[in-house]
Order: C-alpha cells, then structure tokens, then sequence
C-alpha cells in the first residue's frame, strides 16, 4: 500500500542510509508539503514503491 507524501517525508527525514537521487531527475523536486527529503526522492526507493534497504517498516513505527 503506498504511503502519503507526508509519511515518506517524516521517514526519509529520520532514516540514517538517505541517499538522494541524482539532482537532474524529475522525482528530486520538493513534494507538496515543502520537504526536501522523501523516500520517493531516495536511491534506496524502488519503482513499485518500496526501500531496498527495508527500512521503511521499521522507522515508521516510531512515527
């Protein structure tokens, strides 16, 4: 189930292995809630909406 732009936000702000997108692709734009660093804009976050790394589960169980 895919995750609101929020959530991802609050997740790829808390998450140790963040590893930005190059700046020249589309997905590296800011989402609409302002922040800069979301999971969609993440190396680690797959096409069909998932972290490779599986940190997703485990961060935003402490949201």
């Amino acid at each position: 189930m895919r995750s609101s732009e929020e959530t991802y936000c609050k997740v790829a702000d808390r998450c140790s292995e963040y590893d930005p997108i190059a700046k020249d692709s589309v997905r590296n734009s800011a989402c609409c809630y302002g922040c800069t660093r979301s999971c969609q804009t993440c190396g680690h976050f797959a096409a069909d909406e998932h972290c490779r790394l599986d940190l997703y589960d485990k961060i935003v169980k402490t949201l």
